[in-house]
């Protein structure tokens, strides 16, 4: 006997992810040394990542591609591990469709956001968050023993905004970045 409400939602459930987005979900643990790499290309957002360890660890990630770029990771290690992630996104406009049909459509960028964080530590945790869209916003947050660096940019072509931060030995450091959101100040 066929159990048709069964069947009916694993449809429903596979039905979104068909349409919608590209998803990958993995995680490694290990006792020796591992590397990891993951990219996502669009047209308006791109990120890289790149992880490292070489000792027990365990690394946890997921990645959601879509109309926004989604990504989680999360980094335990009790040896060094290196860190990478990379960030860009850009939101172009071009001149007004109603005008005359000879005008000359100027293309200008109305937007554009890059974040970079680079690290080796010698043991600890890592983790981010980035949801990439019309806006962008990249969480990141460490704790153990080694370097961090991070880099933000942003340029709406009104204002420029640009932001570094560095740690070295025993740190805790949390930062939140959030590019292109509407505030009324």
């Amino acid at each position: 006997m066929v159990n048709k409400a069964g069947i009916l939602l694993l449809v429903l459930l596979f039905i979104p992810l068909l349409i919608y987005a590209d998803s990958i979900t993995s995680s490694l643990t290990c006792n020796g040394a591992s590397f990891v790499s993951s990219s996502v290309v669009q047209p308006d957002a791109t990120w890289s990542e790149r992880m490292s360890t070489s000792d027990t660890a365990t690394i946890i990630r997921d990645i959601l591609s879509g109309g926004t770029v989604q990504t989680n990771t999360m980094v335990k290690s009790q040896g060094p591990m290196g860190i990478f992630e990379y960030s860009t996104a850009m939101s172009n406009s071009t001149g007004d469709q109603n005008v005359c049909l000879f005008d000359t459509f100027d293309q200008t960028i109305r937007s554009r956001y890059e974040t970079t964080v680079l690290g080796l530590m010698q043991q600890g945790s890592y983790s981010s968050m980035l949801m990439q869209g019309n806006n962008s916003r990249f969480l990141v947050h460490a704790n153990g023993t080694g370097i961090l660096l991070s880099r933000a940019e942003s340029d709406d072509g009104r204002k420029e905004m640009n932001h570094g931060s560095d740690a070295l030995g025993d740190l805790n450091l949390t930062e939140e970045m959030e590019f292109g959101a509407d505030y009324d100040i």
